[in-house]
């Protein structure tokens, strides 16, 4: 039995309890980012330049975390997993698809997290979309 059907999907208070936490690692790493922006450009620290450059952290966080250990650290101290349907650990093509339609399940006022109670797979629209599951890993 693969491992996304051997446990039971993450709930929603664990997967915003996790993104809280990895939402404070991001600023940390987003603050030492403004720290070398500003002396290098001698200027404000703003602009799309930078947008763009703390948007691919944040990219880059996500992804290098999920394909290297399927979990971030805030993910780890909630005891949840991203995993493939096939219980396997998410592909790339798969992480990027599940990071542009999160941008969309949030960005539509959270109906694509809320998905989670609606749908019958307990699946948000990103996890639909890249066919992953967050799983809850019990201690």
């Amino acid at each position: 039995m693969s491992e996304a059907k051997a446990h039971e999907p993450a709930g929603l208070g664990r997967r915003l309890a996790a993104m809280l936490y990895d939402g404070l690692l991001l600023l940390a790493i987003w603050i030492v980012t403004g720290l070398v922006w500003f002396p290098i450009n001698g200027a404000a620290v703003s602009g799309p330049l930078l947008t763009t450059v703390l948007t691919l952290e944040t990219f880059a966080f996500y992804a290098y975390c999920w394909h290297r250990h399927g979990e971030t650290l805030g993910m780890r101290d909630w005891h949840i997993r991203l995993v493939a349907a096939s219980g396997q650990p998410a592909s790339w093509w798969q992480i990027a698809l599940r990071l542009c339609s999160g941008c969309i399940s949030l960005g539509c006022f959270g109906l694509g997290y809320l998905w989670l109670y609606l749908g019958k797979t307990r699946q948000t629209w990103h996890d639909l979309v890249s066919d992953t599951y967050v799983v809850h890993i019990p201690r």
